[in-house]
Order: structure tokens, then C-alpha cells, then sequence
């Protein structure tokens, strides 16, 4: 373990971030300032605005861009900055509008405004605070008589699947691949009501648009919406009903939008109608626009100057959260991005705080360095497991940590309890297909693997239970007795029924791959991760579930041993679930999860070429949805430039310690060290820094 990752040279300096004075509110605003009283009142209270926060508390008339850095005290400053508008300006509380992107950060804020002296819980109650659903939910629902009702995501998968039954595609669509679809197309306004411009999206199927169509038709003849209508319901009501848009307009004189760089088309324009006679500020970090996958655009904040010329710019570049070590190699790391607005992150003066890099022979061996690692550090008596964050990019690049975790005993969380990798709704039915090879008249893996062939488990399970009676054979043999169904399909289940009761026989490795060639004509093809046209997200994430499977189950020489295994793993869980408290123990979750969280530890896992970057953004062919429009090469920019940010955003978490992991082989095959961090120590300034073997 040491201070340069594998494969820099000994010569290369350690990125460190400059510090600066740690000159405040104290020193800054005099005592016979206008305002001085507010700044006085907030330091009675721990607040000290350094010199850019109390600009942007200040700016409050006019277009205002905060580009605030990581740890730079943003909350803060969109709080003080809503308490100034009150306390100093005497705006009317009803006059504010404070946009954030979770139910979370809307309490949060309002909580913090009740700790600033002369904020009472009236003036709070009377802010309009909220997300921009819930904002838009408010203004879309009040000219309706009869409100329509938000479908569940298993309500609309169901919906889905009905729905390409009775049309009888040419293809075969997973629900959730064709939602993540349609979720792209409103959150990119191609699709607003009964207005569909999606001509110009590159890859969607003719098959899919008709299926998403009755879709659409189906929730407007039961009064139904999803979670994505309620923002572009919000605009068609906005731009159908001009009077009513200008009484909100009337009241929303001052709105503030947090996250600015999360934002999608959708959420822009809403923004955008609402505040075209406010006084809008936005605050946000383009170093850390990471939610492109579901559609946010970073470049509506990149754009926000040009569009609003004149605008005050403000940048918060001082970071409170994390020593000059993590902090340059953040700012190293971030430096390469082009679509940015340039900024270098200080802190003050303190520990440097080196990361430390370590490199294990494979993802199994790293998950044992990682759990050493995690008992060294609580020996220690420096930290408790609850300090302890473990990072990755994806879910199956932690299953290995996440079994030896759970079989070791150490107490960890995992983000709102996700379920492990066996439970996952890729890996469930690669599961059920193996069970039901050892026995046939396992129920419960029958019910998992019908939608697999196509078969549906509400109409025809009861008959399968009676077939199976009647006629004296197994619910798996019972499929080719299924008179309902038509000769071809009888005659193509007959066949899977003799190929699945062979797989029992095959090592584990070589019964998975078969399934995932074989199953129904092809798992992957079920789940369309090997179909033609839009390769999505959601599809790219179920291709990486499976090759991870096919690594699991290297380990196990017969099916029985790794099923056996795997209800082991799953025991464990139940057992861990029962006995540990919620939320104590180590953190584990995805880079994505941990936004705007920090640890006193971080361990970042995986940070290798593939991984971080993922392989999506390697092959500007290869490229989720939400890049679907654009051409190859500006696809592949993009996605690298986010992928960057991904590792900027787990570094930055950091609050006194990073360790930084970068496995020599993954899935069996030799892979480098992520070319983030090289890129990172080949930039960096030369400054004088201690150096350890």
C-alpha cells in the first residue's frame, strides 16, 4: 500500500490542493454594514460564511449561477442565502420558491432555516419547498377535477407486459428495458401527452414505439400516470393555460433550484416557464453531473451564462470536507473533463491526508485485503465501523465483498437494504432455470422461469398444478401438456423440458452459459440485452449481472454445490437482517447512492479500466439510451467525461481517509489500473509531497 497508484512513475509528484486563509464573515463584514446584524446573528450560531458564500448570500437579485464545489458548504449557503431574502430584504416567505431533488434535502433545508435566529416556523411553512415532482404534482393536479392516479412501478411493468402480449410483437421486450426507454423520450420532452417526436431518436423500433404507444393510450382511458407525466403535465397545463401561469409567476418571484447539473430537458423547461420573470438563481457542480442515465443534461447549467447574459457568477471553491490530498487528487482527476466550468478546489490549512492505493492479484483477493483493511482501521480505535464507506460503480463488482462480509461476521449496511446479487431480477430466473434441473417440481422456480418462455404465470399456473396431478408428472413436464397453447410453442417446450434436465448434469459455468444461449430461445435475448437498436442502460447493467454470475459460479464444480451455496448467502442475509440494527456497520453502496454523503473513511473498489470507466463507455457504439440521438464519437466523449466525474464524485467523499483499490484481474482477465488516476498523477504540478514505498 502507498501514495502513488500502480503504475506511475516514482518521479510523478502527489496531487495536493493549495490552501488558503481561513478569513470569515468575522473579518470580512463590518459592523456597520447594512446586513451586519444577519452575519453577527449566524456566527452566534456557528455559521462563518467565508468570502464567495457571502456573495452568494448577497446576490439575490438577477440571474445568479453558483458553481459550488464539492464540500463547499452549498446547503449552507442556499440556506443562509433564504433566511437573507427574509430577514434582510423582507421578501415575503410565500414570494420564495427553493426547488431540490429529494424529499431529503427539502426537510433538511427547512430544518436548518429554523436554526438561523429570527426564522420562525411560520415564515418556513409559507416557502414553497419542495422537489420538482412534488412542485410540479401541485401545479399540475390544481385545475383538475378528478386527479389521476401514480401507477407503481410494478403496475406498470405488469401494464407493459399485457400490453406486448396482446399486440404480439415481432420482438420480445423486457418492461423494464421499454420504461427506462420511454423515461428518456419524456424526460427529453420527444414525448409530452398525446405529442410524440421521436423521429429524430436513432434505434426505437417501430415494435416498441406502437407498444409504448397503447401504453400511453391505456393510462389516459383509466386515468393513470407514471412518475415522469407529472413534469410534463405540469408543462402542457403551464403552457395551455396562460392566466394561470402568470399568477404563479406573480408569486414565484424569487426561485432557487438546487442541483442545477442534475436537471433534464423536462425539469429545465418547467424552471424555465415558472421563472421567466424571477429572480432565479441556480446553484450546482458540473464536476458532478452523474445521473446522464436517466436523463439529466448537464449542459442546461454549462448553458445557463449564455442564456442569461449579464448573470452573476459566483464559485464556491473552497472545500471544508476533505484534506489537501483527496482534494488534489480530485481536482487532478476532474482537470481532463472538457465540458466544465474551471475551477480549482482549495482547502485550509491542515493534514494532507494522502490516499493510499493498493493492488490485489483479483476482485477475490481485494475483497480480503478489504475486509483486513476494514479491522485494522477499527482496531486502531481512530474509527468505528459506521465510518466506514466502501464505494464501487456497479452492484456485481461488490459481490464478492459483499458474501465474504456477510460470512465474516462485520456489521454493514448496504443502501435501503438492496437486495444481493442472487436476488436480483436478472440473476432470479438464471437461478430458477438451475433448480428446476435438479427438481422438477419445484413450484416456485417454475413460477420464476414462465415469463422466460413466454408463458404467463396468472393464466396458467393452476392449469400446470392440474395437468401435473392428472396426469402423474412434474410441473415442468406438465408444460408440454398445456393445451391452450399453440402446437409450435408445445412442440419448442418439449424440447426445453429435454435440454433443461440435462443442464443438471453440466458444471456450473458451462449450465449458466447454456441458459443464457438456450433459455426460451435465449435468456439474454428475453432480456434484450442482445437485441438490435437501443442498447439502454437498464440493458447494459443486465449484461453485467450476468457475466458476474458466470464468475460466481467458477468457484463451484456441480450445480447442487453452488446452489447450496448460494441459499447459504441468502440465509445469511435473513439472519443479518433480524439480528443487526439498521444503518450500523460498514456502508456499502454504489458511487451513484453516495452523492452529497460523507464518510470519515472511504474505500473506493475497483478502480480499474472497464469498471471505472465502465465498458459503456469504452464503444461509442455501446451507448445507453439517454445518448441515442447524438453521433458516435460525441456519445463516446460524453460518456467517458461522466464516468470521469463518477470518480471524482467517490473521491471527494472523503473526509479524512481514501484508500483506492485497482485489482490486477477481473473476470479472469489481466486489466489496468483506471487510466482516471494515471491521467491524474501525469498532470499534476510538481509540488513537494512525502512519498512512501
Amino acid at each position: 500500500m502507498g501514495y502513488m497508484p500502480p503504475g506511475v512513475s516514482a518521479s510523478s509528484a502527489i496531487p495536493k490542493a493549495e490552501t488558503t486563509d481561513g478569513l470569515t464573515s468575522e473579518q470580512l463584514v463590518e459592523d456597520d454594514a447594512p446586513d451586519a446584524f444577519f452575519f453577527r446573528a449566524l456566527e452566534q450560531t456557528g455559521i462563518r460564511l467565508n468570502e464567495p458564500q457571502i456573495e452568494a448570500v448577497r446576490a439575490v437579485e438577477g440571474q445568479v449561477l453558483i458553481n459550488a464545489g464539492a464540500g463547499s458548504g452549498k446547503t449552507t449557503v442556499l440556506t443562509c442565502r433564504t433566511a437573507y431574502l427574509m430577514l434582510v430584504k423582507r421578501v415575503p416567505p410565500r414570494n420564495i420558491v427553493l426547488v431540490t431533488f429529494t424529499r431529503q434535502a427539502a426537510r433538511q433545508m427547512k430544518e436548518r432555516l429554523l436554526s438561523i435566529p429570527g426564522v420562525t416556523q411560520a415564515m418556513v411553512g409559507q416557502i414553497i419547498t419542495g422537489t420538482f415532482h412534488s412542485l410540479a404534482r401541485t401545479i399540475y393536479f390544481h385545475r383538475l377535477a378528478n386527479p389521476p392516479r401514480i401507477m407503481s412501478e410494478k403496475q406498470k411493468e405488469f401494464m407493459i407486459e399485457q400490453i406486448t402480449k396482446e399486440m404480439a410483437t415481432g420482438e420480445q421486450y423486457e418492461p423494464e428495458t421499454l420504461l427506462s426507454l420511454l423515461a428518456y423520450l419524456k424526460n427529453n420532452l420527444f414525448v409530452v401527452g398525446d405529442t410524440w417526436v421521436t423521429e429524430e431518436v436513432e434505434g426505437l423500433k417501430d415494435d416498441a414505439r406502437r407498444v409504448l404507444k397503447r401504453y400511453e393510450e391505456h393510462k389516459r382511458e383509466n386515468n393513470l400516470i407514471d412518475y415522469e407525466d407529472l413534469i410534463t403535465g405540469c408543462i402542457e397545463t403551464l403552457r395551455a393555460h396562460p392566466d394561470y401561469l402568470a399568477a404563479l409567476r406573480r408569486r414565484m418571484a424569487y426561485v432557487m433550484v438546487d442541483e442545477y447539473q442534475d436537471t433534464n430537458i423536462a425539469q429545465y423547461e418547467m424552471i424555465r416557464l415558472l421563472s421567466a420573470e424571477a429572480s432565479l438563481c441556480v446553484v450546482g457542480d458540473p464536476d458532478q453531473a452523474i445521473y446522464g442515465w436517466r436523463g439529466a443534461d448537464p449542459s442546461i447549467i454549462l448553458r445557463f451564462p449564455d442564456e442569461h447574459p449579464g448573470c452573476t457568477r459566483i464559485t464556491l471553491d473552497i472545500n471544508y470536507r476533505s484534506p489537501a490530498g483527496v482534494v488534489g487528487l480530485g481536482n487532478e482527476v476532474i482537470r481532463h473533463n472538457r465540458k466544465r466550468f474551471k475551477k480549482e478546489l482549495k482547502v485550509l490549512p491542515g493534514e494532507a491526508g494522502l490516499p493510499k492505493y493498493f493492488m490485489a492479484r483479483s476482485a477475490e483477493k481485494e475483497a480480503e485485503e478489504v475486509l483486513s483493511l476494514i479491522e485494522r482501521l477499527v482496531s486502531s480505535g481512530e474509527y468505528t465501523y459506521n465510518d466506514i464507506a466502501v464505494l464501487y460503480r456497479t452492484h456485481s463488482t461488490a459481490r464478492t465483498l459483499y458474501e465474504k462480509l456477510l460470512l465474516s461476521g462485520i456489521p454493514f449496511t448496504t443502501h435501503r437494504d438492496d437486495p444481493t446479487f442472487y436476488e436480483l431480477s436478472t440473476i432470479r430466473p438464471v437461478l430458477d432455470f438451475l433448480r428446476l434441473s435438479l427438481d422438477p417440481y419445484n413450484e416456485e422456480a417454475l413460477e420464476g422461469i414462465l415469463p422466460c418462455l413466454y408463458i404467463s404465470k396468472a393464466r396458467y399456473m393452476k392449469e400446470i398444478q392440474i395437468v401435473s396431478i392428472q396426469r402423474g408428472v412434474s410441473y415442468l413436464e406438465a408444460l408440454v401438456h398445456l393445451d391452450a397453447l399453440p402446437s409450435f410453442q408445445r412442440r419448442r417446450l418439449a424440447e426445453q423440458v429435454g435440454w433443461l434436465r440435462s443442464i443438471a448434469r453440466l458444471s456450473p459455468l458451462q449450465a449458466v452459459r447454456e441458459i443464457r444461449n438456450e433459455a426460451g430461445g435465449g435468456y439474454d435475448k428475453f432480456l434484450g440485452s442482445e437485441q438490435d437498436g437501443a442498447v439502454t442502460y437498464h440493458k447494459e447493467m443486465l449484461r453485467d449481472d450476468l457475466f458476474e454470475l458466470e464468475e460466481a459460479v467458477k468457484a463451484f464444480a456441480t450445480v447442487p454445490e453452488f446452489l447450496a451455496y448460494v441459499d447459504t448467502i441468502l440465509a445469511q442475509k435473513e439472519t443479518r437482517r433480524k439480528t443487526q440494527q439498521i444503518s450500523q456497520g460498514v456502508t456499502l453502496q454504489t458511487i451513484h447512492s453516495a452523492k452529497g454523503l460523507e464518510y470519515p473513511v472511504v474505500i473506493l473498489i475497483g478502480a480499474i479500466d472497464g469498471v471505472l470507466p465502465h465498458s459503456i463507455a469504452v464503444d461509442p457504439e455501446e451507448k445507453p439510451d439517454y445518448w441515442l440521438h447524438k453521433k458516435s464519437e460525441e456519445k463516446q466523449d460524453e460518456a467517458l467525461e461522466e464516468e470521469r466525474r463518477l470518480a471524482y464524485v467517490a473521491i471527494t467523499r472523503a473526509m479524512r481517509e481514501l484508500y483506492i483499490s485497482s485489482p490486477q484481474y477481473f473476470r479472469g482477465k489481466p486489466v489496468p489500473v483506471s487510466p482516471f488516476l494515471l491521467k491524474a498523477f501525469q498532470s499534476v504540478p510538481q509540488v513537494l509531497s512525502p512519498r512512501k514505498s
